[in-house]
């Protein structure tokens, strides 16, 4: 189901046109980084929801759901509720336009901005029922070299939240999974909710791109209606085509047999065969036994 498909009264947290709207809040969106990833975030200086990253006509373009600058370093919060397959690719195609889009030219490699890529995903994405899968980096001939190149990439399960090492995490995910706030800061993201839907400018602006989203599914199901009929229609005529030469070639052998074309060496039913083989593409020993001529002589006159 897409963002966009639900009812806004049925919108929740884990919606991503919720969670981007509530993680504009400067101060709730520093409280979750911090939550998270368990680091000091001193300052946030930009913060923008659907972010888009597209410097480069020829290359494909994302919308980050909640892109955060500071501190001489970016972080991504991503929410999501299903579509867990491409995950690992995602991730790696966010990390490497993050680091176009932001690096001016010039820039040394060691003044890299520190990156984090946080997708915080409703359900489980690997399958291996823990809280936290969290992306390490070393070489095969040395596991224990960490490869540490400021980059960071972490996956949540809020379906464990109960597994989660500390309480503030806990609260964080069971939140987000069961829509339960145990926890001030958890109460005020359900109070950021409620204020979120009750402001008409984001529902208007919601209904807005729903009536879209509708308009365009209107639109591909009348053009594939269109094809399939013009699809049904072809393969209508081609059914047709073959019965008729199947009961053409029934009648034809019938008609043969009661003129009496038994030889094989009947001048009218060399040309049938002969017919068959040039106008329907009819194999000639198929074309002989049917219209019971020699296939030696039809394919005299084939001129084979």
């Amino acid at each position: 189901m897409g963002q966009f498909s639900k009812k806004w009264e049925d919108l929740q947290f884990y919606d991503n046109f919720i969670f981007c709207k509530v993680m504009k809040n400067k101060n709730l969106c520093k409280q979750m980084l911090e939550i998270l990833l368990g680091i000091k975030v001193h300052d946030i200086d930009y913060i923008q929801s659907e972010h888009p990253l597209d410097d480069y006509y020829q290359t494909r373009g994302i919308r980050m759901d909640v892109y955060v600058e500071g501190n001489d370093k970016i972080y991504n919060l991503e929410m999501q509720t299903g579509d867990y397959d491409d995950l690992l690719l995602r991730s790696r195609y966010y990390l490497s336009a993050s680091d176009i889009s932001c690096t001016p030219r010039r820039t040394k490699f060691k003044d890299l901005k520190e990156t984090y890529i946080i997708f915080i995903c409703k359900d489980d994405p690997f399958g291996e029922s823990i809280p936290l899968y969290t992306e390490t980096k070393s070489f095969k001939e040395v596991p224990e070299y960490i490869i540490k190149d400021k980059t960071h990439k972490l996956f949540y399960n809020t379906s464990a939240y109960a597994k989660a090492e500390t309480k503030e995490v806990r609260d964080v995910m069971e939140f987000i999974y069961k829509l339960k706030a145990n926890s001030d800061f958890t109460k005020q993201l359900e109070d950021s909710v409620t204020l979120a839907k009750a402001d008409y400018m984001f529902k208007d602006e919601y209904m807005y791109f729903a009536d879209i989203l509708e308009d365009e599914k209107e639109e591909a199901r009348a053009i594939g209606l269109a094809e399939g009929r013009a699809k049904g229609l072809v393969e209508g005529r081609s059914e047709g085509h073959t019965i008729g030469l199947a009961e053409g070639r029934e009648e034809g052998r019938a008609e043969g047999r009661k003129e009496g074309h038994i030889t094989g060496r009947n001048e009218k039913a060399l040309e049938d065969a002969l017919m068959a083989v040039t106008k329907y593409n009819i194999k000639p020993e198929t074309a002989a036994a049917d219209f019971n001529v020699s296939l030696e002589d039809l394919k005299k006159a084939l001129g084979k």
